[in-house]
């Protein structure tokens, strides 16, 4: 029986260390290529539209996926599910070199939407899996704690993208080079993959539904659910607003603080990945003492108020306000996403599929916001997620009081 036990709890562990991996590759993937992507822009001579098509693939493969994803939870299990995101965003990185090598802009975004696509599968797949792997009272700490490790990858990518761009030269192969780069994140999904396969998970990332059981269907039911739909909306609202933020960062410092130069205020957006980062290692410490439903408020009406008064500051003190920002919107997305799945059961594998797909279609939204250059308007642009956070913070109440 001991023996037993111990196997039971090493192999729990394992799977926990190996979600949680997942998580610090989507972070690094995905801005690893947001960095890159200038340098692969010149590489390919791209126009600014190109760019700007290039840079929404992304999207484009979350918007053709995430419901999708859906059906390979449902019907394979969380982790076939994550193995198959692995395996598809390493594919969309892979057939980035003949885009590149035959300086093909349609094949370029293709790989690129390949790309998202895996990213989305292994987002809607991991998330909830990490909300179940373990008891019910401790789904938010455990959530709010893995995705910290996103962020985590993000700034290890910047830094490693901007060092590379860096001591890049401007020759024929260049483009290449940077390719070769992304490959290596290819080829360590791959090497996570092979060992994923080889773990044993527990029985929440193996439970699969019935063949005859519908996965169009299973998007009904949780819509059913006042209580999902408003943290749906709340969850539009989180990530449109950290969308927003993380943008404009570099030209809303520069229009609260024109004497900045361009490295500085790439240094103020490493400044609120830190803060998020922070943020998210902070909320499962401070939800021992504080029930995180009041913790969810409390940061809730932190990120309004520090939103607002970035929105009226101008020098440092708007620098230091859009960090607080990020701080206090850190634990919002997490804590709302496991609040909204926990009670769900099967029905979570639809409705992670679901909150994935309208959360990110603020995406859209923002890219009508991205035309913006206007320094006066740019500085108001916070006005935008101080009005989301409010709002959050009065579902928030509601979702707590429920």
């Amino acid at each position: 029986m001991d023996k037993g036990r111990t196997y039971t709890a090493t192999g729990f562990w394992i799977a926990a260390a190996l979600t949680a991996a997942t998580f610090t590759l989507w972070g690094f993937a995905h801005r690893l290529y947001s960095t890159l992507l200038p340098g692969l822009a010149a590489a390919l001579s791209l126009a600014p539209v190109q760019a700007d098509m290039a840079r929404s693939a992304v999207a484009i493969g979350y918007f053709l996926m995430t419901l999708p994803a859906a059906f390979i939870s449902r019907n394979f299990g969380y982790k076939i599910g994550m193995l198959f995101g692995l395996g598809t965003f390493a594919v969309g990185i892979f057939l980035l070199y003949p885009a590149v090598d035959g300086r093909s802009i349609l094949f370029f975004i293709a790989a690129a939407s390949v790309f998202g696509s895996g990213l989305a599968i292994v987002e809607v797949t991991a998330t909830p899996l990490v909300v179940f792997l373990g008891s019910r009272g401790g789904a938010i700490q455990r959530t709010v704690l893995a995705a910290a490790l996103s962020p985590l990858g993000a700034l290890a990518a910047f830094f490693v993208g901007h060092k590379i761009l860096a001591g890049t030269t401007l020759n024929p192969g260049f483009g290449h080079s940077l390719v070769a780069l992304l490959s290596t994140v290819g080829v360590a999904a791959i090497a996570l993959a092979f060992v994923m396969d080889l773990a044993k998970f527990p029985l929440a990332a193996l439970t699969r539904v019935a063949p005859t059981d519908s996965t169009l269907a299973s998007f009904l039911p949780p819509l059913r659910i006042g209580r999902f739909r408003l943290a749906v909306v709340a969850l539009f609202l989180c990530l449109f607003a950290q969308i927003i933020i993380a943008g404009f960062a570099p030209l809303y410092s520069l229009a609260v603080m024109p004497s900045l130069t361009p490295a500085a205020t790439q240094r103020v957006l490493v400044g609120a990945y830190v803060a998020l980062l922070a943020g998210r290692l902070a909320g499962p410490l401070l939800m021992v003492w504080v029930a995180p439903m009041r913790l969810l408020v409390i940061f809730g009406a932190s990120a309004t108020l520090c939103a607002v008064l970035s929105a009226v500051s101008t020098g440092p003190a708007a620098i230091a306000c859009l960090v607080g920002t990020s701080f206090f919107m850190s634990i919002l997305y997490p804590t709302i996403f496991a609040d909204a799945l926990c009670d769900l059961g099967d029905m979570a594998k639809s409705a992670a599929a679901i909150v994935t797909f309208v959360a990110f279609s603020g995406t859209g939204v923002f890219a009508l916001l991205a035309v913006l250059d206007e320094r006066h308007i740019v500085r108001l642009i916070m006005i935008l997620p101080a009005l989301c956070f409010a709002a959050i913070t009065v579902l928030s109440q509601r979702l707590r009081r429920a």
